[in-house]
Formats: structure tokens, sequence, C-alpha cells
């Protein structure tokens, strides 16, 4: 059986955690070898990558969007030389909370040229790309507000990132990057509704799954 590699991307609380451990519980649960990961921070090193960008700093000096821009690359290219490509040579299916398009849809939003990224992702990636991409979508206004919500609940037990204090405008204009990305490429990313029930998006993300899986050889009924 051939190795897969799947990414979940979508805006500040669209639910991506939530439905990547509902999918590994499932394709576990039909004998699928999958393992999840995540960028930024998807290795040791990755992870104090994470810290950097996504914390707020104490002197409050901002990462210039070029400088953000490169150290989300020098996480990726770690993350695909020790953790991606071995698990698709060992025919594992991986699941990545965030990757390419999620570089294209935050740092694009900040002002980033994708004639730059094409140039860093011809490095980094070289030819590597998902097997299929799954684009949690909803109003930004609303998985805000999701957001929100789940950080009071979970108190200090919870590190926010700075991406969940951007404005409004800074997230609608990441979800309309998405949607073009969806537009663009749809033969790889299934563009998936979130203003719904946990299961009801993950049957969705299955349905879109699966036809993936049997043309790979896995078992699904």
């Amino acid at each position: 059986m051939a190795g897969l590699f799947i990414t979940i991307e979508g805006v500040e609380g669209a639910g991506k955690s939530t439905q990547i451990q509902m999918l590994l519980k499932r394709l576990v649960g039909i004998g699928v070898p999958a393992l999840v990961s995540k960028e930024p921070g998807g290795t040791p090193l990755g992870r104090e990558l994470r810290t950097l960008l996504l914390s707020p700093h104490a002197s409050g000096e901002k990462w210039c969007p070029e400088s953000e821009l490169l150290l989300f690359y020098a996480d990726r290219a770690q993350h695909i030389a020790t953790v991606i490509r071995p698990a698709l040579e060992a025919g594992r299916l991986i699941l990545v909370d965030r990757f390419e398009d999620s570089t294209r849809a935050y740092q694009g939003a900040q002002g980033i040229p994708e004639a730059t990224m094409d140039k860093l992702g011809e490095v980094v990636l070289g030819r590597l790309r998902p097997h299929m991409t799954l684009v949690l979508d909803m109003e930004p206004a609303e998985s805000l507000e999701r957001v929100r919500v789940r950080n009071a609940a979970a108190g200090e037990t919870f590190k926010e990132t700075r991406f969940d204090n951007e404005t409004l405008e800074f997230h609608t204009r990441v979800r309309k990057r998405f949607l073009a990305i969806a537009q663009r490429d749809s033969q790889r990313v299934a563009l998936v509704p979130a203003d719904r029930t946990p299961e009801e998006v993950h049957e969705a993300i299955w349905a879109h799954l699966t036809p993936l899986l049997r043309s790979s050889g896995h078992p699904v009924e």
C-alpha cells in the first residue's frame, strides 16, 4: 500500500484539531497505518521555531513578514526531511495540521508576493505535494467567536497564538486566499463546510477521503 500525504487547512477556530483526531481514530480503526503531525512544530527543532513564530514576544518586537516566511519554510524543510518523507517511504498515511497552503494564505494575506513563495517552495518542497488537502471553511466572524470561547474555557491551560488576536479583516483575507486555492487546485483541494456539528464535518471529510484510500489499496468498506 502506498503512503499518503493528507493536509488539513482552514481559518482559526474551524475545528482542525478535532477533525484530525476523529479522522485518526477512524483510520486506525480500519487498520490504516496513520500518524499525525503539524506545522509549525512537527519536529523537536520545529517546536522551538513554533514558539518563536506564534508566541507573543515580551519585547514587543514583531517579525517582519519576510523573516516570518523564512522561519516557516525552515520548519517545513526540517519537517519534510525528518517526518513526512520517512512516513511516506514507509507506506504510512500522514495527516498534517497546516502545510504549504497555510503559508500561501496567511503570509500572502500579509503581503508576501506569490512569486517569492513560489521560489521558496521550489527549494523546500521540490515536487512534494499533498495527495489531498481538506480546507475546513467557515465565516471568520463565527470561527473567531469559537476561538474566543475556547480560549476562555481553557484558561491558563491553553496558549493562544498571536494569530488568534489578528483582526477580522485579516482573517477575512486569509479565508479568501484559501477559497482561491481551492478553486485553482480543485483536483487536490476539497472544501468542507465547517459550520456544522463535528460529526457532520467528519462524515463530509470521510466522503472526500474514501476514494483516495481505496485507490491506494487501503481497506475501506
